[in-house]
């Protein structure tokens, strides 16, 4: 054998070893790189399985929905969470100024302190509002919330329209639609007699002891606070204004979020369709308004 074709065999083979390595490294690389790639696409959802926690962020001091470990929306993300095949762990949060910065805060970057958590209920499901958020999901409404009055019988037997607010004093939480509504409305002239309260359970303790004659708020909040108590009614205001503002609440998660949306949002259709949802709000005293 001549020594150019021993070294031509040698470099033959070296070439076909180089290319099984490379081949074989290529291969290996794919092997790498899909499984991460997949499980990169499924992270929100397999995390929470893998630990089996799911973290849900809740408003503090929001009866009936989340006060004190209590609510609508705390037996609701139990709920969720068991259909998930997990369990929750409760994160409670004091609402900021607005819903963009509760959802920044808790949904899609965290504070200082904590992180965000991988869901946060009572979101309210609008489409103009969801179109501008990007790093959030909001979607799976539960509830249907509008605005009402309550108002103590004894004091206001009937309540036709706006016109005894001249005279008789009552109750709404500052900072709120319902107040701007009526400092405004009909040119002012209730102004005199409205009496701006910290929050909606303050204005019903107002209610209850007789410093206002009525309360205007969200419907459920009046009605967790009154219990059906005999000597209130809580009626639909009337105003066109407050009567339209009707508002769905539902779950938010981080915008890349998919499959964990996509699993919830299965998880609350499921407890909606079979009544859970129903059974949840009436045993917290409140009339179940279906999304």
């Amino acid at each position: 054998m001549s020594q150019r074709f021993v070294c031509s065999a040698v470099l033959r083979s070296f070439q076909s070893g180089l290319r099984r390595a490379l081949a074989l490294g290529v291969a290996t690389l794919v092997f790498l790189v899909v499984p991460n790639a997949s499980a990169q696409e499924i992270s929100a959802l397999a995390t929470i399985q893998h630990n089996g926690i799911l973290s849900v962020a809740l408003y503090n001091d929001f009866a009936p929905f989340s006060d004190n470990g209590k609510g609508i929306d705390v037996d609701l993300a139990h709920a969720l969470a068991a259909k998930l095949g997990v369990k929750a762990t409760l994160v409670w949060f004091n609402a900021g100024d607005d819903v963009d910065g509760d959802l920044r805060k808790m949904v899609w970057k965290g504070t200082q302190i904590n992180g965000p958590a991988d869901l946060m209920m009572h979101a309210p499901v609008d489409q103009q509002y969801m179109a501008k958020v990007k790093q959030a999901k909001i979607f799976a409404p539960y509830h249907r919330e509008r605005f009402a009055i309550a108002r103590k019988l004894a004091a206001l037997p009937t309540l036709d329209n706006l016109e005894p607010f001249e005279k008789l004093p009552f109750g709404v939480e500052g900072e709120s639609m319902g107040a701007m509504v009526m400092l405004s409305a009909d040119g002012g002239r209730y102004r005199e007699k409205l009496k701006i309260f910290k929050s909606s359970g303050d204005a019903i303790k107002a209610l209850k002891a007789g410093e206002v004659a009525a309360v205007l708020g969200q419907q459920g909040e009046l009605e967790s606070g009154l219990q059906g108590d005999p000597g209130y009614a809580i009626d639909q205001p009337p105003n066109q204004l407050l009567k339209m503002q009707q508002w769905r609440v539902g779950l938010a998660v981080k915008a890349d979020s998919e499959d964990l949306a996509k699993a919830l949002e299965a998880a609350m259709n499921e407890l909606l369709a079979d009544g859970t949802v129903k059974r949840i709000v009436q045993q917290h005293g409140l009339t179940d308004r279906e999304p």
